[in-house]
């Protein structure tokens, strides 16, 4: 957290969305209450899959091999998502990463954790990058190397775009600056929200082109 908001969690503590209670952003008794799991399914067309792989009708047109989803995005995940995006209330990572981690299966230690940036102008805005440290967080649960390998290039916005015009923005939007550190590696995609799914996808795309071997993600909520 920024000092700032250090000083402000003495001054006036957080307090649990679900039941209100100090100290903490969402308390473990409300995640098991309010944050539903979702079964595990291919994260484009939905169908039932084995360990949340994309399903064999829609890994023709996806990079990606896994995409391990949370929740949906409603209740008490989407307030956590606006928090945490919003009013600056970055403790909000540390039980989003939680969930996260309990959400994923075991990853062998050739696995390495990128986070999909933001768009800059956001950034500035919120004075961090959410996804950055939700994929720091989940790096640190798993004892996984994090590489911080990915550029964002452009400020389209995707809010009210279709899936179609999302990829098509989004085609050229990325690039590996360090090519070398995910080269044959399997990667684990960490954002905090996936709608159509197109900015997995380009990112995807973008890592296999560089060399990365199989591409998976995980999200903590889905629209």
């Amino acid at each position: 957290m920024f000092i700032t908001e250090k000083l402000l969690s003495v001054i006036v503590p957080h307090q649990c969305l679900g039941c209100g209670v100090e100290g903490l952003v969402l308390c473990g008794a409300c995640s098991e209450e309010h944050i539903a799991p979702l079964p595990a399914r291919c994260y484009r067309c939905k169908s039932a899959t084995p360990d949340s792989r994309v399903c064999a009708k829609c890994r023709r047109t996806s990079r990606l091999k896994h995409v391990w989803v949370c929740t949906n995005y409603d209740q008490l995940a989407k307030q956590l998502i606006h928090d945490f995006k919003f009013t600056r209330k970055q403790a909000a990572a540390e039980p989003i990463a939680r969930l996260m981690d309990d959400t994923l299966p075991f990853l062998p230690p050739k696995f390495v954790v990128m986070y999909v940036p933001t768009v800059t102008s956001r950034m500035r805005t919120r004075g961090y990058d959410q996804a950055k440290l939700l994929a720091q967080a989940v790096a640190t649960h798993r004892s996984l190397r994090m590489v911080s390998g990915l550029a964002r290039h452009g400020q389209a916005r995707q809010v009210g775009a279709t899936r179609q015009q999302r990829l098509t923005q989004l085609d050229t939007a990325f690039r590996v600056s360090k090519p070398d550190d995910i080269r044959g590696a399997s990667v684990l995609l960490v954002d905090d929200l996936v709608t159509t799914g197109a900015t997995l996808e380009a990112v995807a795309k973008c890592l296999r082109q560089a060399g990365a071997g199989p591409v998976s993600a995980v999200v903590f909520a889905q629209k």
